[in-house]
């Protein structure tokens, strides 16, 4: 019975590996192969790369200053609303979170209404003529929404940091400023890396915010989209993704081999939330006012998102009008059915798969397990419109993909043009999620757990459904709704593989963005951030049911104690 169970253990470790390294690293591969030795592909010095080498010092450029505004005001605003106490501090914690539940572009729609050549702001207020279009208004807008991300991460460093060695530092008399320099950031610099490797390769696989607002300034991303869009040049977006490729996967390895080379270990984690005691008034207005300039940036854009989407027509007629609202759900409806579809799916199969295969290779002793580890993690590192491209040039040809050189008169079965090809591509780009949520709970598992629950007597089946898999729920709880939240508001690595019988939502917007119906996109905008409120709010009610009751029931005993 003992040696069955590890057979199946054994056969997913195998199934799933061959899967992985089919759907993630195949398409990656292919995009090189195709673009480099397919057709004119090696004619490199003269057509192709002047242009290229003008895109990527554009990508670069905005890449750069993106991750240094976004980290900077991600960090400030962590520091400010955790360690700092003032009035409002709790609102400024939710508030600050609400990019993350609408489509990373969806923030010019509010620049343009606001700043725009028929603005509110610049043209009916000021009476100016100032065009936001351009290498400005691209790392504007991608500095609020990535600021969010940044925030979050490194946010989670401060609530988790051991305060026991800053206690200490101040009661032998180091002042605030000595205590946040040499023990408080040392023990954010994991995460503060982190956010800005994953700020700077947002913002480099961003092509929505070039094309809507970037005006003649266009990016590596933007001109990938635009090959296959509008020139239908396959090959030469798959060079421009090659390029693309490159400075992503430097960051990330870079970034990966720095944190494991500097790391510094507390020796617990404190469940306190320390304050700032000695700071100077100046130095606490000046956080609370930068931080709160920045939230306030943030709920203007969903406040004008909100007016736009119930006003007739944005810069000439600001009547209330349920036009665009009427439209949306007269015609629209089927694309967010199919939007929470493809989460729900998504969230679900990636995050088990994720969990599972972090229970395995922490756990049994299986050939290739870094290597395999390495792989999962590929997506991480590669732009979303990359790995669309992959798909496109390598599931085109019968046989998934590989008939092309195997098969080449088998009888087609073709995965471009189908639906499943959209959930095969989210689902294997987001695994390593739940991987990673995985490893670092199984960090806090007893390792002799397992083993004693077996000399025991227990089987294998056992062991995992009755002790592990309880213990890795948090973990895929974690997981699903970051899956769920990344899935709704994709486009990049769908964007190639949409047909009108299987369209999103996200997809719908940026479209109409890009035929300038501010109205109607606002409207679809403020659906979608909607319909992800309420779909991650029964989530949460539903995966925790138990500690929720648990709280309600206290509370009721607590009152009636208070009767008593």
């Amino acid at each position: 019975m003992q040696s069955r169970q590890s057979f199946i253990f054994k056969l997913f470790y195998i199934l799933i590996s061959l899967t992985i390294i089919y759907f993630v690293l195949l398409p990656i591969v292919s995009v090189f192969v195709y673009g480099l030795l397919s057709g004119s592909g090696t004619d490199l010095s003269n057509q192709i790369l002047p242009r290229i080498w003008k895109y990527m010092k554009n990508s670069l450029q905005v890449a750069l200053f993106v991750t240094v505004i976004a980290t900077s005001f991600g960090l400030l605003a962590s520091i400010t609303l955790w360690r700092v106490n003032f009035w409002g501090r709790k609102l400024m914690q939710v508030l600050v979170l609400m990019p993350l539940i609408s489509p990373p572009f969806v923030g010019t729609v509010a620049f343009i209404m606001l700043f725009g050549k028929r603005g509110l702001i610049t043209h009916s207020l000021l009476g100016l003529e100032i065009s936001p279009y351009g290498f400005h208004g691209i790392v504007t807008m991608q500095s609020i929404g990535l600021a969010t991300l940044a925030y979050l991460l490194i946010s989670s460093a401060i609530r988790k940091t051991d305060v026991s060695p800053e206690e200490a530092a101040r009661n032998l008399g180091a002042p605030e400023k000595k205590v946040f320099l040499t023990i408080t950031l040392p023990l954010m610099i994991p995460e503060i890396t982190v956010a800005a490797m994953l700020v700077f390769l947002t913002s480099m696989a961003d092509f929505a915010t070039p094309i809507i607002i970037g005006g003649a300034y266009q990016t590596l991303a933007s001109d990938l989209y635009i090959q296959i869009t509008g020139l239908y040049n396959v090959q030469m977006a798959s060079i421009t993704g090659i390029f693309l490729f490159i400075p992503c996967f430097a960051a990330f390895f870079i970034q990966r081999h720095y944190s494991g080379k500097n790391l510094v270990y507390s020796q617990y984690v404190s469940p306190e939330r320390i304050e700032y005691q000695q700071v100077k008034p100046v130095v606490k207005f000046m956080l609370i006012g930068l931080s709160s300039l920045f939230v306030i940036f943030v709920v203007f854009q969903y406040a004008f998102i909100v007016i736009g989407a119930f006003t007739e027509h944005w810069g000439y007629n600001y009547a209330f009008s349920l036009r665009h609202l009427e439209n949306i759900l007269s015609k629209n409806l089927a694309s967010f059915v199919n939007s929470v579809k493809l989460a729900v799916t998504v969230g679900f199969i990636s995050s088990l798969l994720g969990v599972l295969l972090a229970y395995i290779i922490k756990t049994k002793d299986y050939p290739l397990t870094r290597q395999l580890d390495l792989v999962v993690t590929l997506p991480a590192a590669t732009p979303g419109i990359l790995l669309g491209i992959g798909y496109l040039v390598t599931f085109r040809y019968p046989l998934l993909g590989i008939g092309k050189y195997v098969l080449p008169g088998f009888e087609p079965v073709i995965l471009l043009g189908t639906g499943i090809i959209i959930y095969l591509i989210c689902i294997y780009r987001y695994i390593y999620i739940g991987m990673k949520a995985g490893y670092a709970l199984m960090e806090h598992v007893n390792p002799n757990l397992e083993l004693a629950a077996i000399n025991l007597g227990a089987s294998e089946r056992r062991v995992f459904f009755d002790i592990m898999f309880p213990l890795l729920k948090p973990a895929f709880n974690a997981a699903f709704l970051k899956n769920f939240t990344s899935t709704m508001t994709t486009l990049g690595a769908i964007v190639f593989l949409l047909l009108p019988k299987n369209k999103v939502a996200v997809q719908q917007i940026f479209q109409i963005m890009t035929s300038s119906e501010i109205g109607a996109a606002a409207m679809m905008a403020l659906l979608l951030s909607l319909l992800s409120l309420v779909f991650l709010a029964a989530f949460q009610l539903l995966l925790n049911y138990e500690e929720i009751f648990k709280r309600l029931r206290e509370g009721r005993q607590w009152v009636s104690s208070l009767r008593k």
